[in-house]
């Protein structure tokens, strides 16, 4: 749905903004749809990390350097928003992707108000909190995230709505399934 969506499309700007829990599909969402478009991906945890090896100079490579990045990040309140931001205006290609939890209507407004001749596409990774924390222990990944922060993002999560979003895609997340299977759609007027 999402690929035809850009394929009918290409003469506009485009956002896409996945609003999910950590391990909802957001990064593998991006992954599945790169090879057939040419997109910006603006990624937070990309940024937190340039941020750290540039402030001081060690790289990470492993999980425990992400954390070490993260909390450095965090503690010295680098500021990842008005990078990213800097990237959406100075990109040259015609779809961006905020891969990021995106979960407040309040934080997402901030990235979006910089967006206004976009086409504005949300995914919304119906959240499944017991899913969330088996893919933290189950799948291969670069990073996990803690249950206490999982269950933090599960109470303060604010579904899209179409007064910030032209399109809201809805996704929800089924056992052993794809994460490009099982949508719903919703389009403004």
């Amino acid at each position: 749905m999402l690929k035809n969506i850009l394929s009918n499309n290409l003469n506009k700007k485009i956002l896409i903004m996945p609003v999910g829990l950590s391990g909802s599909g957001k990064t593998t969402l991006y992954k599945e749809i790169s090879g057939d478009f040419d997109i910006e991906y603006i990624s937070f945890d990309s940024i937190r990390i340039e941020m750290f090896e540039k402030k001081t100079g060690k790289k990470v490579k492993n999980k425990e350097d992400y954390r070490e990045a993260f909390r450095f990040v965090s503690e010295n309140k680098i500021k990842l928003l008005p990078v990213a931001k800097e990237k959406l205006l100075k990109t040259d290609k015609k779809i961006v992707y905020i891969d990021n939890t995106n979960l407040k209507r309040k934080s997402r407004n901030k990235f979006l108000c910089v967006a206004d001749d976009f086409l504005k596409i949300a995914i919304f990774f119906e959240p499944d909190l017991k899913k969330c924390i088996n893919r933290q222990f189950t799948q291969n990944r670069d990073k996990t995230v803690p249950v206490s922060v999982l269950l933090e993002q599960y109470r303060m999560i604010e579904p899209p709505e179409l007064g910030e979003f032209d399109i809201i895609i809805r996704k929800r997340l089924k056992d052993g399934e794809n994460c490009c299977n099982n949508w719903s759609f919703k389009r403004s007027r």
